[in-house]
């Protein structure tokens, strides 16, 4: 594909695009239909999916600069935010952050849909390009602030809100594990007291004369 685009076929690097597409679709659903999910095999897609997108943006500009030069500013703002979730994933937990957000769907479709449309039709619609832009940056926002406020990588949070939430869920149920298990370790008052007071109990009945012995 990146021979197609030195060489100026911007519709083979569509279909290119097309077919990348479709094999991915399938390689995740097998997988997952035959247990054969990993995680190494979840970090190469993931991979794969970071070096495409930029690759199809890298060609984009290379096949159409009017794009770039028409929109600087929305171009600039999206990749900026786009480096920055990469950039923190990277540096707090040594790799890409592959949350498999909703938004992220979202905006994959969305430019994925822009960037064929434009390779095959060879021009490009100024509606669709800031759909995309803000699709995508709405999820490269969310990804970047998942990772900032998240101790870990969950990669099946789905959205930043539902993560909070099972954040919260766990902390509670830990609570009252532990105040549980305090509860087990802690000895009880009533049977400490009970058994003290029987003996008490037991002595002074044992000592008091009963009817056969007072009797005449």
């Amino acid at each position: 594909m990146w021979v197609a685009a030195l060489l100026g076929s911007g519709r083979l690097v569509g279909v290119g695009l097309l077919v990348a597409g479709v094999t991915d679709f399938f390689d995740g659903y097998l997988a997952r239909r035959l247990g054969h999910e990993s995680k190494i095999g979840a970090r190469l897609d993931s991979l794969a999916d970071n070096l495409l997108l930029i690759s199809a943006m890298a060609w984009i500009e290379l096949l159409h600069p009017e794009i770039l030069n028409q929109n600087t500013v929305l171009v600039v703002a999206t990749f900026g935010t786009y480096l920055a979730s990469l950039s923190v994933g990277l540096l707090k937990f040594h790799q890409l952050g592959n949350l498999h957000l909703y938004s992220s769907k979202v905006a994959g479709g969305a430019l994925y849909t822009f960037a064929v449309i434009t390779l095959i039709t060879c021009a490009y619609e100024p509606l669709l390009l800031w759909l995309a832009a803000a699709a995508f940056m709405v999820s490269s926002t969310e990804t970047l602030l998942a990772q900032l406020l998240l101790s870990e990588v969950d990669e099946n949070m789905g959205s930043i809100a539902l993560g909070l939430k099972r954040r919260a869920e766990t902390r509670t149920i830990q609570a009252i594990g532990s105040a549980r298990k305090l509860r087990s370790h802690t000895p009880q008052s009533a049977n400490v007291v009970g058994s003290s007071a029987s003996p008490t109990t037991s002595i002074a009945t044992s000592a008091a004369p009963n009817a056969n012995e007072t009797g005449p």
